[in-house]
């Protein structure tokens, strides 16, 4: 019961944080404002020590399953379009990351080993238990990480948003339209949605699939709506309940040894994100010129931001979801699977 209490408190410092962020117009302001709340709480020293896997494994599930009522009959066919393009996106975030690592290392005194695997656009955990096997300085890369992920998470809605509102022409509307007829009824299919979401969630973790704990419900849960015709939808403050506890999950991440690398790799961390950040602009504006989406789904297909995070700002931002999740997963699995050779290649 103390470790509920502990999360119900920092879960209130991040929705004080949403709040503050609502009231300034920040976009996503769920959950920007609960990760600097929190964050800000942990790097002082004040976040309580809290075990958060069981609440981890329920906002994934939750993710998963708010992003499965995207999947209708068009599907697969809609993946077999994209391809294509996705292992263009894959390929031009290796050379992003492979650049902001070597801009991480020749302005830092840290290993090339520790740079390239700090720099790379892939899941936090992945990095570091992969940086720790070939003996790279495990503190620098979760501090690049949560670095690049937090400033990823700031910007890009805000680069959406600006760059959507100046290009005119396209409009930000998901391009797959549900096909489902009926809603869900509370008195039964949402609980046998819950159970398909965590068996989803089972089978692709006992898998050993990369994010299956998202990738599950979301594949499941999506089938399991076609199947039956119906489709499904959550409240706006369902939404934000979930944002506001991923924003606190992710604040638990800025311990005070992350925060004590902060004045020696600031600017290194800066300069290499304007680096990944020019790459992901460059390739969202490829993405816009060959294809017909409209240009904030590609801004959010090609940011370096994490599966959980980017199906809430793509909802928030009213781009395609299904398809930014998509882009998503298969740059978070090409990295995972076949950047550590390229790094094991070149130190």
């Amino acid at each position: 019961m103390e470790n509920i209490y502990r999360f119900f408190f920092v879960f209130f410092v991040g929705f004080l944080g949403f709040l503050i962020s609502r009231r300034l117009k920040i976009p996503t302001p769920a959950i920007i404002g609960s990760i600097f709340a929190t964050g800000i709480l942990n790097a002082a020293g004040y976040y309580p020590e809290i075990k958060m896997e069981k609440f981890s494994l329920l906002v994934k599930i939750a993710t998963g399953v708010m992003l499965g009522k995207e999947i209708n009959r068009s599907f697969f066919r809609h993946i077999k379009n994209i391809a294509a393009y996705v292992l263009l996106f894959t390929a031009g975030m290796f050379a992003a990351s492979v650049a902001t690592g070597y801009t991480i290392y020749y302005l830092s005194d840290v290993s090339l080993a520790t740079a390239l695997v700090g720099g790379a656009s892939g899941g936090i955990i992945e990095m570091v238990t992969f940086g720790m096997s070939i003996r790279a300085d495990a503190v620098p890369i979760l501090f690049m990480q949560i670095f690049r992920l937090i400033l990823a998470v700031t910007l890009y809605p805000w680069i959406a948003l600006l760059v959507g509102k100046a290009v005119p022409g396209k409009t930000t509307k998901p391009r797959l339209q549900s096909s489902a007829e009926d809603l869900f009824s509370w008195k039964y299919d949402y609980v046998f949605l819950m159970g398909t979401a965590f068996l989803g969630a089972w089978l692709f973790d006992a898998l050993e699939v990369p994010n299956g704990i998202i990738i599950g419900p979301m594949l499941l849960c999506g089938l399991l709506s076609v199947c039956i015709r119906k489709t499904y939808k959550f409240s706006p403050k369902v939404r934000y309940t979930v944002q506001i506890a991923l924003g606190v999950i992710m604040g638990q991440s800025v311990t005070p040894d992350v925060a004590g690398e902060l004045h020696r790799l600031i600017f290194p961390a800066l300069v290499s994100s304007v680096v990944m950040l020019a790459g992901s602009m460059l390739l969202a504006a490829i993405l816009y010129k060959i294809t017909s989406m409209d240009v904030v789904t590609c801004i959010l297909c090609t940011s370096p931001v994490g599966l959980s995070q980017i199906v809430f700002i793509s909802d928030e931002m009213g781009a395609d979801g299904l398809t930014t999740s998509i882009f998503q997963i298969c740059r978070v699995l090409s990295i995972i699977t076949f950047y550590p050779w390229i790094v094991t290649a070149i130190v």
